[in-house]
Protein backbone atom coordinates (compact mmCIF):
# COMPACT_ATOMS: atom_id res chain seq x y z
CA UNK A 1 0.00 0.00 0.00
CA UNK A 2 1.28 3.46 -0.83
CA UNK A 3 0.16 6.81 0.44
CA UNK A 4 -1.82 9.00 -2.02
CA UNK A 5 0.41 12.05 -1.60
CA UNK A 6 3.67 10.13 -1.82
CA UNK A 7 4.93 7.06 -3.58
CA UNK A 8 6.34 5.60 -0.39
CA UNK A 9 4.88 2.54 1.32
CA UNK A 10 2.63 3.10 4.34
CA UNK A 11 3.35 0.96 7.39
CA UNK A 12 0.41 -0.13 9.50
CA UNK A 13 1.79 0.04 13.02
CA UNK A 14 0.75 -2.23 15.89
CA UNK A 15 -1.11 -0.19 18.50
CA UNK A 16 -2.50 -3.02 20.64
CA UNK A 17 -1.70 -6.66 21.34
CA UNK A 18 -4.08 -9.32 22.60
CA UNK A 19 -2.44 -12.16 24.52
CA UNK A 20 -3.69 -15.30 26.24
CA UNK A 21 -1.58 -16.52 29.13
CA UNK A 22 -1.85 -20.00 30.63
CA UNK A 23 -0.79 -21.07 34.14
CA UNK A 24 1.75 -23.92 34.12
CA UNK A 25 3.40 -25.64 37.06
CA UNK A 26 7.01 -24.60 37.62
CA UNK A 27 7.56 -26.48 40.86
CA UNK A 28 5.43 -28.22 43.45
CA UNK A 29 4.16 -25.00 45.00
CA UNK A 30 4.68 -22.52 42.18
CA UNK A 31 3.05 -21.67 38.84
CA UNK A 32 3.95 -19.19 36.11
CA UNK A 33 1.90 -17.78 33.24
CA UNK A 34 3.18 -18.53 29.74
CA UNK A 35 2.25 -17.71 26.17
CA UNK A 36 1.72 -20.78 23.99
CA UNK A 37 2.24 -21.46 20.30
CA UNK A 38 1.87 -24.66 18.34
CA UNK A 39 1.05 -26.33 15.05
CA UNK A 40 -2.06 -28.10 13.87
CA UNK A 41 -3.04 -29.86 10.65
CA UNK A 42 -4.87 -27.73 8.10
CA UNK A 43 -8.24 -29.43 7.52
CA UNK A 44 -8.43 -28.03 3.97
CA UNK A 45 -4.92 -29.14 2.97
CA UNK A 46 -3.89 -32.41 4.72
CA UNK A 47 -0.20 -32.08 3.76
CA UNK A 48 0.11 -28.66 5.41
CA UNK A 49 0.19 -27.44 8.99
CA UNK A 50 -1.00 -24.14 10.45
CA UNK A 51 1.12 -22.35 13.04
CA UNK A 52 -1.13 -20.92 15.74
CA UNK A 53 -0.07 -18.57 18.52
CA UNK A 54 -1.97 -17.11 21.43
CA UNK A 55 -1.03 -13.55 20.46
CA UNK A 56 -2.94 -11.29 18.05
CA UNK A 57 -2.49 -7.69 16.92
CA UNK A 58 -6.02 -6.94 15.67
CA UNK A 59 -9.27 -6.89 17.64
CA UNK A 60 -11.03 -8.71 14.77
CA UNK A 61 -8.86 -11.79 15.42
CA UNK A 62 -9.62 -12.08 19.15
CA UNK A 63 -12.64 -14.35 18.56
CA UNK A 64 -10.39 -16.85 16.78
CA UNK A 65 -7.81 -16.49 19.57
CA UNK A 66 -10.44 -17.29 22.22
CA UNK A 67 -11.63 -20.29 20.21
CA UNK A 68 -8.06 -21.60 20.06
CA UNK A 69 -7.55 -21.06 23.79
CA UNK A 70 -10.80 -22.84 24.63
CA UNK A 71 -9.61 -25.75 22.50
CA UNK A 72 -6.24 -25.81 24.31
CA UNK A 73 -7.96 -25.91 27.71
CA UNK A 74 -10.27 -28.68 26.49
CA UNK A 75 -7.47 -30.80 24.95
CA UNK A 76 -4.65 -30.37 27.48
CA UNK A 77 -5.06 -32.03 30.88
CA UNK A 78 -2.30 -29.91 32.40
CA UNK A 79 -4.06 -26.64 31.51
CA UNK A 80 -7.40 -25.76 33.03
CA UNK A 81 -7.71 -22.00 32.44
CA UNK A 82 -6.25 -18.91 30.80
CA UNK A 83 -6.37 -15.13 31.08
CA UNK A 84 -7.02 -12.85 28.12
CA UNK A 85 -5.01 -9.62 28.21
CA UNK A 86 -4.85 -6.52 26.05
CA UNK A 87 -1.70 -4.41 25.94
CA UNK A 88 -1.96 -0.87 24.59
CA UNK A 89 -0.60 2.62 25.25
CA UNK A 90 -2.78 2.85 28.37
CA UNK A 91 -1.36 -0.30 29.97
CA UNK A 92 -2.51 -3.89 30.48
CA UNK A 93 -6.22 -4.68 30.53
CA UNK A 94 -7.85 -7.97 31.58
CA UNK A 95 -10.56 -8.98 29.11
CA UNK A 96 -13.36 -11.53 29.42
CA UNK A 97 -13.13 -14.36 26.86
CA UNK A 98 -16.94 -14.68 27.00
CA UNK A 99 -17.21 -11.30 25.24
CA UNK A 100 -15.46 -12.79 22.17
CA UNK A 101 -17.10 -16.21 21.90
CA UNK A 102 -19.41 -16.87 18.98
CA UNK A 103 -22.00 -19.57 18.51
CA UNK A 104 -21.55 -22.19 15.81
CA UNK A 105 -25.30 -22.61 15.23
CA UNK A 106 -27.93 -20.09 14.40
CA UNK A 107 -31.26 -20.83 16.06
CA UNK A 108 -34.08 -19.97 13.68
CA UNK A 109 -37.14 -21.40 15.46
CA UNK A 110 -37.17 -19.45 18.70
CA UNK A 111 -40.34 -19.39 20.81
CA UNK A 112 -40.76 -16.93 23.63
CA UNK A 113 -42.81 -17.86 26.64
CA UNK A 114 -42.97 -17.95 30.39
CA UNK A 115 -40.77 -20.19 32.50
Amino acid sequence: MTSPDRHEPVIERVTEIYVAVFPVTVSRDRKAEVILAGRQKDPDMPNMSIVRATVETHAKAVGSLVELCDQIVSDQQEIDSYRLLKFDKDGIHILSPADYRTFDRQYTHVRWGYC
